[in-house]
């Protein structure tokens, strides 16, 4: 089972965020915290865990897009593409006002064919032959999918893809086999892969979404599959 965090880690982490721990313990990922706001200075409740998926303060965050970055209003308003409300978007690309909206354009027509038309173009998406889904990793999203609704090898963020995406949980879960830690062969470049590992990274994250890696070195194995599910499901309570 993970190491639970220390009060001081999860204080750290919220001052990190842009806010204030008010409480004086911690007890566990999914316990309320009393913290304190430091754009409208109001105090609010919210779970360590809800705060690690880009979950912040309801009044002042969570209608910003994809979790609420702090992004000073730099743009003017536009109109969110789903429900047509005004926002202030953090990026000149941003086109949804919220959480809810971004998984209901998820699941549009519209979405779907922008995922394929990113899909086709080489350089963003994995390399040909390293995008085949390896037996563990299929088996993987089989669990993954009996319990949440999700996505597989999505190029969502921006064209670059996730090999599982939940949704309603702001995951995306990167299945990294031994291709992304050794160099396998001449014609492949392990520095290419690492550089591109990380800035799709750092793109995922600017989306609000919280990446998880799976480091997959051997060959397919049931019992090593159902135990990275179940650490899974356990950092999902007390991170």
């Amino acid at each position: 089972m993970p190491k639970k965090l220390t009060y001081e880690y999860v204080a750290e982490y919220i001052k990190n965020k842009g806010d204030e721990l008010i409480s004086k313990e911690y007890i566990n990922a999914v316990s309320l915290l009393d913290i304190k706001c430091n754009i409208c200075h109001l105090l609010y409740k919210q779970t360590y865990r809800s705060i690690t998926l880009g979950i912040l303060h309801a009044y002042c965050k969570t209608e910003l897009p994809f979790g609420g970055y702090k992004t000073p209003f730099k743009l003017k308003p536009v109109t969110c593409k789903i429900c047509q409300i005004e926002f202030h978007p953090v990026s000149s690309k941003t086109l949804l006002c919220s959480k809810k909206c971004s998984i209901t354009w998820s699941r549009t027509d519209e979405y779907k064919q922008r995922a394929i038309t990113y899909g086709s173009k080489g350089g963003k998406a994995s390399a040909t032959q390293q995008s085949r889904r390896s037996k563990n990793e299929v088996y993987f999203s089989e669990l993954c999918a009996k319990e949440f609704e999700i996505t597989t090898n999505d190029p969502y963020f921006d064209g670059w893809d996730a090999d599982v995406i939940i949704h309603s949980e702001k995951v995306a879960i990167l299945w990294n086999g031994k291709w992304h830690y050794n160099q396998i062969s001449k014609t492949q470049s392990l520095k290419q892969v690492q550089t591109r590992d990380k800035i799709k990274l750092s793109v995922i994250e600017k989306y609000g979404y919280t990446p998880y890696i799976i480091k997959d070195m051997g060959k397919y194995n049931k019992k090593f599959v159902e135990q990275e599910f179940e650490i899974f499901r356990l950092m999902r309570i007390d991170y």
